[in-house]
């Protein structure tokens, strides 16, 4: 065919519209990522997060075998438990008052970022204190013959860290440092532990232990000095009351506790009815399964901070907008990922070793689950943000009541898969109720993104 010019130009004009349509694709690609940039980011940080928890599974598994995973397991999962408890909400209720200063792009009063810290520090050191002082009763009443008691000094002191890691890292949140507050309330104790046992610091479940109490308490002295940036003792400064904060935060404690507990009560029940070796492989499926919580916890630990923003400026097109954006942008990365995982269980559970295979049904369900949590968006998140603490908690208290009573006899009847089935199917319970309520009485569809007109002001 000749080269003719009016082929030349035909040749020219179609490799410049695909040019030009290269370069629009790739600007409208840099301006979405850029809108989410904040959320990519805490996925990204919460991978790592669950990355580094697992490490450290497969680490203890493989190398010391089920029943010292369980050991490692129960102590790990009971301090978060009791720091939880300890802090009677603060890590959350700093995140839903102390965002006022972000809407206003003002300072914090050093005196009330110090009269939170002093009150965690008091509560979890109480908390940390009876343990001590409890003795034998309190041991053999919560781990029995399963635990050693020398693990009692590094529960305490991984309890007050982890406290404190939580708590900073709410305040960092408040302040709009995403990726910061996930990092000290996330990463850095797993990371920290992961590579103590991958270098052969941490030779024993004890010492792995003590390695990710030191990471915690590094994490408050980081958190603290981040913080610094924040605070003032001027007059433009603002100051947050504690009562406040307290009025908050108590709803919210109960929502924590609940959050937290049913990842402890299983381990819990599981070691004190079936033994550690039984704790150990329920822990490796929790922790093949928590990698979809890479995509709910993260995505909604960003959020939290930007709804509570929103109520604070009284926009609930804003409220609903981003409420919408979490739980689309979770269903997208939560789906292939669930359906990888389903694939790649069994080979996952057979490089960790022969007797781990026997957890493969209790990653199936534990999956599932969680899929279907995720599904149903960040209802309990909306709730406590737009201040309807009490309506929260109301629903997390039945569904821990129903949990608490439940999950023993799930274990007697079915096992491992009995207590996994039962404590995913109460969770997604809690959150199916939570997602009528905040279309009932905030007006506002989560996958939508509306907000219909109601009566009366929902604003805090």
């Amino acid at each position: 065919m000749a080269l003719t010019p009016q082929l030349l130009e035909r040749i020219c004009g179609d490799r410049s519209s695909l040019i030009s349509g290269a370069k629009r694709l790739f600007r409208t690609t840099a301006r979405k990522v850029d809108q989410h940039r904040t959320a990519i980011a805490a996925l990204i940080i919460r991978g790592v997060a669950v990355l580094s928890g697992f490490v450290v599974t497969f680490l203890i598994a493989s190398r010391m075998g089920a029943a010292a995973n369980g050991q490692f397991a129960l102590i790990s999962q009971s301090a978060i438990f009791l720091a939880v408890i300890g802090l009677m909400g603060l890590e959350v209720g700093v995140v839903r008052h102390f965002a006022k200063t972000a809407a206003t792009q003002a300072k914090l009063t050093l005196g009330s970022v110090l009269r939170v810290a002093a009150l965690a520090a008091g509560l979890l050191g109480t908390i940390a204190l009876l343990l001590w002082f409890g003795g034998a009763f309190v041991w053999d009443f919560a781990f029995g013959a399963e635990v050693p008691r020398e693990f009692l000094l590094v529960l305490c002191v991984l309890l007050v860290g982890r406290g404190g890691a939580l708590l900073f890292g709410g305040l960092l949140r408040s302040q709009h440092r995403f990726e910061f507050g996930q990092i000290i309330a996330a990463v850095t104790i797993p990371l920290t532990t992961a590579l103590a046992l991958a270098t052969g610091f941490a030779r024993s479940v004890e010492e792995a232990l003590w390695a990710a109490a030191i990471a915690a308490l590094l994490s408050i002295a980081a958190g603290a000095l981040g913080m610094r940036r924040h605070v003032a003792r001027g007059p433009d400064a603002v100051a947050i009351p504690l009562r406040s904060v307290m009025i908050s935060s108590v709803p919210l404690w109960g929502v924590g506790i609940a959050n937290s507990i049913g990842d402890w009560y299983g381990l819990a029940v599981a070691a004190s009815t079936l033994g550690a070796a039984e704790a150990g492989l329920y822990r490796v499926a929790v922790q093949i399964a928590m990698t979809l919580q890479i995509i709910s916890i993260g995505l909604f630990s960003v959020y939290s901070a930007k709804i509570s923003t929103a109520f604070h400026a009284d926009d609930r097109n804003q409220v609903a907008l981003l409420a919408r954006s979490a739980v689309r942008l979770s269903t997208a990365a939560a789906v292939p990922m669930a359906l990888v995982l389903l694939a790649a269980s069994g080979f996952i559970l057979d490089q960790i070793g022969e007797e781990f295979r026997a957890a493969l049904p209790l990653v199936y369900i534990l999956i599932v689950g969680q899929l279907a949590f995720t599904l149903t968006g960040p209802c309990g998140l909306v709730l406590a943000m737009s201040g309807h603490e009490r309506i929260n908690l109301a629903i997390t208290v039945g569904g821990t009541a129903l949990l608490l009573i439940c999950v023993p006899i799930a274990a007697q009847m079915g096992g491992l898969k009995g207590i996994a089935a039962c404590i995913s199917t109460i969770l997604l319970l809690r959150n199916v109720i939570a997602y009528g309520v905040v279309q009932r009485k905030l007006g506002i569809g989560i996958w939508t993104g509306t907000a219909r007109p109601i009566e009366g002001n929902t604003a805090p």
